[in-house]
């Protein structure tokens, strides 16, 4: 494949993944990390740009997205997929996305009168962008990434010539250990349910535009080095403001509109509002295309463009009508979902050249699911305080939201070596069965 096309690829990989939470991430932890900056930014790259490299990799190793859960049953395959891309399509994200951008473009001016027509709008560009999967390389990868990474540059030049100030002091959880919070930081970008979703779309667009035997784990290596080169630097720059800014602000949406208005005053609120709008767009319209592409490839019943047309539709409603209240139903399962997605691809990796066992699997998932839910219920305050404690002191990583990994890999070792120990001394009484006495 051409140096260009792979150029181009991986810029419109790196759009869909650009969402506004990708952009408001950043600067709050450049804010709160203080002299910890660098300690906590690596962190945060390694889990926010690390984590979805490696999952876009690992789904193209594989074979394609379907391969991740191939070798499960026919039900649980076509479960895992429908609650993935229901939760971050029309039942949670694309909501989210659609009001985010009215909240940075219309709301400063309009109070929330407007919010139907925006959506309608951002439903109607959607759509023009979505409605033609085959197209989507032009027109995400050559024409919004450009425009948005233009807008982004044009804001860190700003910061550059128009300096705040330092952020001076660093929060409490920067303290103790920077690292372990930027990991858990870039954790919660939940990019990697954003990659397993994408890598439909990512690797149906290297497929088109593959002219040769390449290979397509080589080929998706060199688009996630330009996606993850791009977005490294996006996020640098981005916290980078955060660390320059010597305001007092509750998050990263604040104080980046703070910044730019303190600058250029409402023109700089316009340039921020487009820097969300566009980010949300690309965001919207890569899950629009990610979701239809399953619904209408895995339900026969189920055309692209009638799904894609339904998925939009469903998200404008909700975003007018119900999104608080779906939000705080459906955050606890995107949270869950979030360790189970991750459990998914390493199991589907570790077995692609073995012989698959199930109970590893279901060992290894159940206890992704409980240490998911421990981490949901602390997020949304549904903890009780003592319980909270306990958890504090004796499961590492509950302060940082992650307190599911080492229980989710104590028991896949575990499992593993018990698995291993049975099959040897099964063999060795086979073996003994067959010795003539």
């Amino acid at each position: 494949m051409p140096k260009q096309q792979i150029l181009y690829i991986g810029f419109m990989t790196f759009a869909l993944f650009l969402g506004a939470g990708n952009i408001i991430f950043p600067p709050m932890l450049g804010h709160g990390a203080g002299e910890e900056f660098y300690q906590a930014l690596s962190g945060f790259l390694l889990t926010s740009v690390g984590m979805p490299v490696l999952t876009l990799i690992a789904i193209s190793w594989l074979g394609g997205s379907d391969a991740i859960t191939a070798k499960l049953p026919r039900w649980a395959h076509l479960a895992f997929w429908s609650t993935l891309f229901l939760t971050i399509g029309p039942l949670f994200n694309m909501p989210r996305t659609f009001t985010v951008a009215y909240e940075f473009t219309g709301k400063p001016f309009f109070a929330d009168s407007g919010l139907l027509l925006a959506t309608l709008i951002f439903a109607v560009l959607t759509l023009f962008f979505a409605l033609k999967p085959a197209q989507i390389m032009s027109r995400v990868g050559k024409l919004l990434t450009p425009t948005i990474l233009l807008l982004i540059l044009f804001t860190v030049c700003s910061v550059i010539a128009y300096p705040h100030g330092a952020s001076g002091s660093t929060a409490v959880k920067y303290q103790e250990f920077a690292f372990a919070a930027g990991l858990a930081d870039g954790y919660m970008t939940m990019d990697v349910l954003g990659a397993i979703g994408f890598g439909w779309l990512v690797i149906n667009v290297i497929n088109q535009n593959s002219t040769g035997q390449v290979s397509l784990t080589k080929t998706m290596v060199r688009v996630t080095l330009v996606y993850g080169t791009v977005m490294c630097l996006v996020y640098i720059a981005m916290a980078w403001i955060g660390a320059n800014y010597a305001g007092k602000v509750s998050n990263g949406g604040e104080l980046l509109s703070d910044y730019m208005h303190w600058i250029y005053g409402t023109p700089g609120m316009l340039c921020l509002g487009a820097i969300m709008a566009l980010a949300c767009l690309t965001t919207a319209v890569g899950l629009t295309c990610a979701s239809a592409s399953f619904f209408s490839e895995n339900f026969k019943f189920i055309a692209y463009q009638p799904a894609a047309i339904t998925i939009v539709a469903v998200s404008t409603i909700i975003a007018n009508v119900g999104l608080d209240t779906l939000i705080s139903i459906t955050l606890p399962l995107v949270v869950i979902l979030h360790p189970i997605t991750i459990c998914v691809v390493g199991l589907a990796v570790y077995f692609h050249q073995r012989q698959t066992n199930y109970q590893v699997w279901t060992a290894t998932l159940c206890v992704s699911v409980i240490g998911g839910s421990i981490d949901a219920a602390k997020i949304v305050g549904l903890m009780p305080e003592s319980l909270s404690e306990y958890f504090a002191n004796h499961l590492p990583l509950y302060h940082y939201n992650a307190s599911w990994i080492l229980p989710t890999f104590g028991i896949f070792i575990a499992s593993t070596l018990l698995d291993k120990q049975l099959r040897k001394r099964k063999a060795q009484q086979g073996l003994h069965s067959l010795t003539p006495s």
